[in-house]
């Protein structure tokens, strides 16, 4: 790396009392940027509970990492940068780490596991601290309730509103069949409850029964009611397969004729004779944001699906080609669509690994920027989701954050062996609790609820 020009940021004497003064060592070899500490004569200590020091800042904004201190108080981050220490608050020396706001997985099938009080190890193994479920339609029937009754549990954890939940509390034991257009207006209220509740948005599946008898128009009158209280549309296409071009034109529709914000879930083609489809449905998704609709889509980095499990041999049905095709499009961050049942077994590896497989991937092949490749996991998902106090590092944002060595990051779960921990996030703070020390669990239950803002 050439040396690197010392420059001198000026700031203002409000951010100075918070960051620090931002100056950029001159010395050689530095693979980083440095942060020099100000007069600790001319500003008081923080007042903290921890201070994370020497690490390599990744703050989730997807700009460019730095050397600096990050100081939590409580559940909340006070400091970030260069500012005087307390000498009564405790320390963790990072150096040669990077820190970084804890994942955000946006596309779980773990709501029922969580409010369990489950063990939930084998998620914050993998740096996620927050996750969202009740995705593909299905979802707890009453979103007030089921935050109502959480006890103590693991992980940050939010919701979107199924509607194959809504349909059922509509049309009862009528799984089948079209919707009548008074049983959509039921289902309009219903929605409108849920997202009051703090449900991020309407989910659907629909590629499964009964949910694959919605009609464009319902849901596009589902979609208003999303539409009103600025929730977001999150479509299991029609079909992942044969007929995806068609299944994904309608998900566009939807958010033309509505202005919903579309979540495009999982975005992959399914079987080699659909994989040449997928580059098309890219062009499909960066025309449709470029005519207005506001979409995004995420994905898993996995060359097979839940669909694939069980086939012998294993069936790799997603391309792993299009899988780095829709890593760097930049209108795609990460899910891991991953389910956990009792006990925490998983029948799918991404439950264990996905996080970790996507860093290790990442840096290993140099798909991007490690920095690009955590705002795809921590500030992306948030803004989207809008998500208002986490997925990034900077004061008075809750202070989830995680701390690992990059080249020690692995996932060792299997398509054979499912349910194995991920190696390498050593460290992770949730809600300002050390939840992970040194590599092991610490058994504190430090999550709370996330609603929609």
């Amino acid at each position: 790396m050439k040396n690197i020009t010392r420059r001198h940021f000026l700031l203002g004497a409000a951010s100075l009392a918070i960051t620090g003064i931002y100056i950029l060592s001159d010395a050689k070899n530095l693979a980083y940027p440095i942060l020099e500490k100000p007069d600790s004569q001319l500003l008081k200590p923080i007042d903290c509970d921890l201070i994370i020091e020497n690490a390599y800042i990744i703050d989730g904004s997807g700009n460019s990492g730095f050397i600096g201190s990050l100081a939590i108080k409580g559940d909340e981050i006070v400091a970030v940068g260069s500012f005087p220490k307390s000498r009564f608050a405790e320390k963790f020396d990072a150096k040669g780490m990077v820190v970084c706001p804890g994942f955000i997985d946006i596309h779980t099938h773990t709501e029922n596991y969580i409010h369990s009080g489950g063990n939930p190890v084998m998620i914050l193994a993998q740096g996620v601290t927050t996750q969202i479920g009740g995705n593909c339609g299905t979802s707890p029937f009453s979103t007030k309730e089921y935050f109502a009754s959480l006890g103590d549990i693991g992980v940050n954890i939010g919701l979107l509103s199924g509607y194959k939940s809504i349909r059922y509390l509509v049309m009862g034991g009528q799984r089948s069949g079209i919707a009548s257009p008074r049983q959509v207006s039921q289902m309009q209220k219903k929605l409108a409850e849920e997202l009051s509740a703090g449900a991020f948005g309407l989910s659907v599946g629909l590629e499964y029964y009964p949910q694959n008898f919605a009609t464009t128009d319902e849901l596009i009158e589902l979609c208003k009611v999303v539409k009103d209280y600025n929730g977001l549309y999150a479509t299991h296409l029609r079909s992942e397969s044969d007929d995806l071009l068609e299944a994904f034109e309608e998900a566009v529709t939807i958010g033309q004729k509505t202005s919903v914000q579309v979540q495009y879930s999982h975005t992959k083609a399914s079987f080699v004779r659909n994989w040449e489809k997928y580059p098309r449905v890219l062009d499909m998704l960066s025309q449709a944001k470029s005519s207005g609709v506001d979409i995004t889509a995420d994905t898993y980095y996995y060359t097979f699906s839940g669909w694939d499990i069980g086939t012998q041999p294993l069936r790799h049905s997603i391309s792993e080609e299009n899988i780095e095709l829709a890593i760097i499009h930049d209108l795609v961050f990460f899910g891991s669509d991953s389910g956990l049942k009792s006990g925490g077994r998983a029948t799918h590896p991404r439950a264990y690994g996905n996080y970790p497989r996507i860093i290790k991937g990442i840096t290993g092949q140099k798909i991007m920027p490690l920095e690009k490749a955590i705002y795809k996991m921590t500030g992306y998902p948030a803004q989207r989701f809008k998500i208002a106090n986490r997925g990034l590092l900077k004061p008075k944002m809750k202070a989830d954050i995680i701390a690992f060595y990059p080249e020690k990051v692995k996932d060792l779960a299997t398509f054979e062996n499912p349910n194995l921990l991920s190696e390498g996030i050593s460290e992770v703070w949730l809600n300002g609790k050390w939840v992970i020390k040194n590599g092991q669990y610490t058994g504190l239950m430090a999550g709370e609820p996330v609603l929609r803002s």
